[in-house]
């Protein structure tokens, strides 16, 4: 991996893990910033700096409209990027007035870009922002004072990027766990459904597939036999065994004990006989277990006008007990599909 790609994927530009939490977040951080603003606000009335006064202000009113269309869950009046440009713009008037003191507002405003956009943006606005007050403490204290400011300030960002890497990872780790069969690493049957669903509302794609009913035969007597730790390793080589073989695009769920279901987007009945007959055969030759012929039965259905994701679903479990009830280690076809295969 090139030096380029491990940047890539560290700095994660398109991610936003706290992209569900936002909302919350700024209905909070604009109730707890006006109040910290607050006495600085009357600190510079009771001084007649109006301008500063006015700063101050701006950035108090951006944030309230913000939080209070956030506490409602509407869209914001103000895009969050134009409101991180706003607080920066606010920080450098202040900066102008005040002096270099300012400047260390930038520290929160780079965690709040972090935990409010995505990660580009938010790297776009805090390089934009170190330029700004590098520049502006280079003029008012010098090169040495400035050059350490900016260190801090690219530190804060980095250690603000590489929670936010944890953050996703865990996220990631936890949907994953939420999904997928721990035994067999095949998803479970909550992903199954969500899957047919979203395959569903894709359209052409959806009316196109073709769904296989796997059940291992006689797994009730390897687990008598042999013990439970041989038969949940005969669904591990199971499973392992059609990951070998499925195509891409097609996706094994564990839907029972020893039930599997594949699903072949955009594919027809006939190439989906042909898949699973290869799988029947790769099963049946695998020798999964010593002193065992473990094999699988297999019931297909493609997916027919108007069928709903119910009923389909059914003839693929009707085609596999047909398999069973007709000797097992076959593949049959459920009705409406062109023909079926058996040995």
């Amino acid at each position: 991996m090139s030096l380029l790609q491990s940047l890539g994927r560290w700095l994660r530009l398109d991610a936003f893990p706290l992209e569900r939490y936002r909302d919350r977040f700024i209905a909070r951080l604009s109730m707890l910033a006006t109040l910290i603003l607050s006495p600085f606000l009357v600190y510079q009335l009771s001084r007649q700096e109006w301008l500063l006064a006015a700063v101050i202000v701006f950035a108090q009113v951006v944030m309230l409209i913000d939080g209070l269309a956030a506490r409602r869950g509407t869209k914001p009046p103000v895009p969050y990027e134009l409101a991180g440009c706003a607080l920066a713009a606010a920080m450098c008037v202040s900066s102008w007035l005040q002096g270099v003191v300012a400047l260390f507002w930038a520290f929160p405003i780079v965690l709040v870009y972090y935990m409010t956009m995505r990660r580009g943006t938010a790297l776009l606005l805090t390089t934009l922002l170190v330029l700004a007050v590098g520049s502006i403490a280079g003029w008012n204290v010098g090169a040495p004072i400035a050059a350490r400011l900016v260190a801090s300030l690219v530190f804060t960002a980095i250690i603000a990027g590489a929670l936010l890497n944890v953050i996703e990872d865990q996220q990631q780790a936890l949907e994953r766990q939420a999904i997928t069969d721990a035994l067999t690493g095949a998803f479970n049957r909550r992903h199954f459904d969500a899957e047919l669903s979203r395959l569903e509302a894709g359209g052409r794609a959806f009316k196109e597939s073709t769904l296989l009913s796997l059940d291992i035969d006689h797994f009730k007597r390897i687990n008598d036999t042999h013990g439970h730790a041989a038969g949940d390793e005969v669904l591990r080589r199971v499973a392992e065994e059609i990951v070998t073989r499925k195509r891409l695009d097609d996706v094994l769920f564990r839907t029972g004990g020893e039930e599997f279901m594949l699903l072949l987007p955009g594919t027809g009945a006939e190439e989906a006989l042909i898949l699973a007959e290869a799988l029947r055969k790769l099963i049946e030759q695998a020798q999964l277990l010593p002193e065992e012929h473990v094999t699988v039965s297999i019931g297909v259905a493609a997916h027919l006008p108007g069928e709903g994701l119910g009923e389909w679903a059914k003839r693929s479990d009707a085609a596999l007990y047909e398999a069973k009830r007709q000797g097992r280690n076959r593949v049959v076809s459920a009705p409406g599909a062109s023909r079926a295969s058996s040995v």
